[in-house]
């Protein structure tokens, strides 16, 4: 009984800790609500939502340390496999290398807005692009990131480690939603006898604070409502699910 009644403390905890930290989640997904997407054309400045899709900037694009592609922003990840022995095992991450460059986003609205994804909070899905237990091992550049990283796939006595080589990536022609601070360059002198300046470009940008985080996805964004509300819903269903089950045994015992 006090073992069952400790669980159930211990179990209620873990749930408030656990809603509480997708708190950010839950501000996010009020933000892409409350801003609807605009053309960038007829955006002005300040919080605001765009789509369309990505086009490579002046400064050109970066190459994905595992696959080679070229992108315009790319996280490579290498997670370890452990195994729980009587428990289900779990992944953690060995090693995480980022890169950027700044790029632009066109909707056909006759404009583009430039990007400048440095601490962006960037959502995707991870892409597997190798495995270190595949049978005709591992190809030189993998090799070399893992020995940039002071990691081998051999251990203490020569057994194998089991590693996951994953990418996220923005590329040329990927399709962009882009939410948060943003601002006109000053307005180009009139270059025709229209006598009518030429509104400056839209430049996104991360800001300071909750109000200046600028997300990139490319997915839509009633994609990336549901996807943050997914972890909190499972969460809630896990938790609920614990008191229920220790409310059952403090009945039945």
């Amino acid at each position: 009984m006090a073992f069952t009644i400790i669980f159930g403390l211990v179990w209620i905890s873990f749930g408030v800790y656990s809603l509480y930290s997708t708190r950010q989640q839950v501000a996010r997904r009020t933000r892409i609500r409350a801003t609807p997407t605009s053309p960038i054309s007829q955006a002005t400045g300040g919080q605001a939502a765009i789509g369309g899709h990505i086009k490579a900037g002046e400064e050109g694009l970066v190459e994905a340390p595992f696959s080679g592609r070229q992108a315009v922003w790319v996280r490579a990840t290498v997670e370890q496999y452990h195994s729980g022995g009587e428990y289900p095992g779990h992944w953690d991450t060995l090693a995480s290398e980022t890169a950027s460059r700044p790029f632009l986003a066109d909707d056909n609205s006759g404009e583009t807005a430039r990007i400048i994804p440095d601490r962006a909070e960037v959502i995707l899905d991870k892409q597997e692009v190798a495995e270190s237990s595949h049978p005709h091992g591992l190809s030189p550049h993998l090799e070399a990131f893992l020995a940039a990283h002071d990691l081998s796939t051999k251990g203490l006595f020569g057994q194998n480690k089991r590693f996951y080589f994953n990418e996220e990536l923005l590329a040329p022609g990927d399709a962009l939603y882009a939410l948060g601070p943003s601002r006109r360059e000053p307005a180009q002198p009139a270059s025709d006898d229209s006598g009518f300046a030429h509104p400056g470009q839209l430049v996104m940008s991360a800001g300071t604070g909750a109000d200046g985080e600028l997300i990139l996805t490319n997915k839509a964004a009633k994609q990336l409502v549901s996807r943050l509300a997914w972890n909190r819903r499972l969460i809630l269903v896990i938790w609920i699910a614990g008191i229920v089950f220790t409310i059952f045994i403090l009945i039945i015992g």
